[in-house]
């Protein structure tokens, strides 16, 4: 078996949404209405929600393996633990069914179970009740139970480590007689997937091409994860390019730099730090998100469909909100008043660098 990295082109996508509108992405927290003057009639606030969502993709692999005679297939890349959290306002009841389409891909896991079709392409939660209360400590499952039962070594279960994700601030979800702080997918994408940026070597430093359409919210940053070190440049304009320097700032500046650019793409500073407990051992070596946080800081997080050694010469950044639909499309009906998408694409530099031993 032989394995290399390349990087990916870019597109854009859009999404698909059955029996609604198009999903409109906000670019920055929608007002609640102003409240009327003092004496004036008052009717109930109509309902409302938006839905925030983060996850990483690790991109971009095109490595082969042989399954048997001249046929070759592609390994299969990580979209790994994408969350949604809802955000609602206003009086009344409200029950959301959220569809997840991965158009070149499966997914593999999900919490809390609910309906998958299509070989695996299309997940749907047909009836999701956003409450106006918040709640914690939902349960998951455990390894024996599914979907935990069907993934094997070296793979393992997302699902599991869920509690570590937990905000404690958005619209508690009922589904299917239980609480849940988030929904959760898992996802592998066939090939690899269309991204906004191209990287080339420049001695020690990278040129990094934006050939998308869409800007990218907050910094790129840079990390060589076994030297503990980072850069953080903003990133280039559509059409442009911006000079990357070999890293030397501690890593500690990339985490928060990551940090303010998921705040950019809308995330809440409790999701911001959700996603810090999750990913910041894997992306920078340490724990950085852990010291008077709450909730458990995932001692190892799972890379989705195999094991994936860390880069050691590594690009982060948060894709454009048409990026990440083309990788995974969501639509909810009834339509929210935003969605907010922060799918870090966590970019290999080292183009011939094996994917796992």
């Amino acid at each position: 078996m032989t394995q290399r990295f390349v990087l990916a082109l870019a597109s854009l996508g859009l999404v698909a949404c059955d029996g609604c509108g198009p999903v409109e992405h906000a670019s920055a927290p929608v007002a609640d209405p102003v409240a009327p003057g003092a004496g004036a009639e008052t009717s109930p606030e109509p309902v409302a929600y938006e839905v925030h969502e983060w996850g990483l993709v690790r991109g971009t692999s095109r490595d082969q393996v042989m399954l048997s005679g001249p046929h070759q297939d592609e390994i299969p890349v990580p979209l790994a633990k994408p969350v949604l959290y809802f955000h609602r306002s206003g009086d009344g009841p409200l029950t959301v069914r959220v569809d997840v389409t991965i158009p070149d891909g499966r997914v593999v896991e999900h919490w809390p179970l609910a309906e998958l079709t299509e070989e695996g392409a299309r997940l749907r939660w047909p009836a999701v009740a956003v409450t106006t209360t918040t709640c914690s400590g939902a349960r998951y499952p455990a390894p024996s139970e599914p979907p935990c039962d069907a993934i094997h070594a070296p793979d393992a279960c997302e699902a599991a480590t869920l509690a570590t994700v937990e905000t404690r601030e958005g619209a508690c979800l009922e589904h299917g007689g239980a609480r849940f702080d988030h929904l959760f997918y898992r996802a592998e994408l066939r090939g690899a997937p269309a991204l906004p940026l191209t990287i080339v070597r420049e001695g020690t430093a990278l040129r990094v091409t934006h050939a998308g359409g869409d800007a990218i919210a907050g910094s790129l940053v840079r990390v060589r994860r076994g030297a503990g070190r980072v850069t953080v440049a903003a990133p280039p304009a559509p059409g442009g390019a911006v000079v990357l320097a070999a890293p030397e700032a501690a890593a500690s500046a990339g985490a928060e730099a990551l940090g303010a650019s998921l705040s950019a793409a809308g995330l809440t500073p409790a999701e911001v730090m959700a996603f810090r407990r999750a990913w910041d051992r894997a992306l920078f070596g340490g724990e950085l998100a852990a010291a008077g946080e709450p909730g458990p800081v995932a001692a190892a997080t799972p890379m989705g469909g195999f094991a994936l050694p860390p880069s050691d010469d590594a690009l982060l950044y948060v894709l454009p909100a048409a990026s990440a639909d083309a990788l995974a499309g969501l639509s909810f009906t009834p339509a929210p008043r935003g969605v907010r998408r922060a799918i870090v694409a966590w970019i290999d530099v080292e183009a011939n660098a094996p994917a796992r031993p």
